[in-house]
């Protein structure tokens, strides 16, 4: 650490001369000068701990320099020293920031000393308590931003909670004892808007039971014709209130497949017997497209429970014959359709049953 910078001001040069002896047994950096002018050159120039100044001086007095070194620096410390005391001049100097005011002879160069040491040691305290208060100061700041950032999460946690609650399409509520709700989300709130709606209450009826020893965690009412099921489950008990989350969930109606009766077998084994029949290329070709559309349509719609009726055209009754080009129904023979136009007529007919 770096020995404290001293500035010593005295038009007495015997007096000039003691003090910077008694200062220099200190260990002390020091800068003497022999009028308040060349004082104060030196005080708008060099940065010193400890100014001890005559108070009578030309040019400039003890008591200017005193505050030109105050406003360079509040902590730096003065020793005003004089031949002629007043109290008057005492009390001026000690309001203006003095740290003593000694009175020249000294009457031991003890009292010079002590004072001095005191000075710098007062001003070592000041110091000590800036940086220790610029210290705080940062902790404080690192802590409120801290507490700033936490918030700013808790917020953020919040607003995607509330998000998150608005996409659901089951009503969510928050309750408290008495029914009071605290949290809903939009779900919610159109079910608790039907329930004002309706004389008995049924909602706000199940809500006010909740906190009792016998309410039950899952629970059915009908609302408007709707059948609305309740699901309560207690939240994690806090200082505050006993919360129940609860649930609404709309009872619909299952959706159920359509009963379809369909042959399966017998219009795979159709078509298969068809490929294997001696028909011309063009034949083939579309009933092995006929084949691969059956296929998929089964593969969508052929599960367990799945029945199409009257679909299928009756196979069996067809024959084709590839050297006469004619089918056999077992009346009289006729030409040989196109393998889709068979289907689509079959297909018309069977629009006609249906009514369409």
């Amino acid at each position: 650490m770096a020995n404290p910078v001293v500035l010593v001001a005295d038009d007495d040069v015997a007096m000039l001369q003691l003090m910077v002896r008694r200062l220099e047994k200190q260990g002390l950096e020091i800068h003497q000068a022999s009028d308040g002018r060349e004082a104060l050159e030196k005080l708008e120039n060099i940065s010193f701990d400890l100014v001890v100044s005559d108070i009578y001086m030309p040019g400039v007095t003890g008591l200017e320099l005193l505050q030109q070194a105050k406003e360079a620096d509040p902590q730096t410390q003065v020793i005003i020293v004089t031949a002629g005391a007043t109290l008057e001049n005492a009390v001026e100097a000690l309001n203006n920031g003095a740290f003593a005011y000694l009175v020249k002879p000294f009457d031991h160069y003890s009292v010079f000393d002590n004072v001095v040491a005191r000075s710098l040691q007062f001003r070592q305290a000041l110091l000590d308590n800036e940086r220790l208060a610029k210290i705080q100061q940062r902790r404080g700041d690192m802590l409120e931003e801290e507490v700033t950032d936490r918030v700013q999460q808790l917020q953020r946690r919040r607003r995607e909670l509330l998000d998150l609650l608005a996409s659901l399409p089951d009503g969510v509520l928050v309750v408290e004892p008495g029914g009071r709700v605290v949290t809903s989300n939009p779900s919610a709130d159109i079910w608790l808007a039907k329930d004002r709606s309706d004389p008995d209450h049924p909602i706000h009826k199940y809500l006010e039971s909740l906190h009792e020893e016998w309410a039950a965690s899952e629970w059915e009412i009908d609302l408007g014709g709707t059948s609305l099921e309740l699901i309560m489950r207690p939240l994690p008990k806090t200082t505050t209130a006993e919360r129940k989350v609860v649930v609404i969930k709309e009872m619909g109606k299952q959706e159920e497949k359509p009963i379809l009766d369909l042959p399966w077998k017998e219009i795979e084994g159709s078509l298969e017997w068809l490929m294997s029949q001696p028909v011309d290329e063009a034949v083939s070709t579309r009933i092995k497209a006929l084949r691969d559309l059956f296929r998929d349509l089964k593969i969508k719609v052929g599960g367990p429970g799945v029945r199409i009726s009257g679909f299928a055209p009756q196979w069996s009754e067809l024959t084709i014959s590839k050297s006469s080009g004619t089918k056999d129904t077992g009346k009289e023979n006729k030409a040989v359709e196109p393998a889709e136009a068979v289907v689509e007529e079959d297909l018309k007919s069977e629009d006609a049953a249906r009514g369409e």
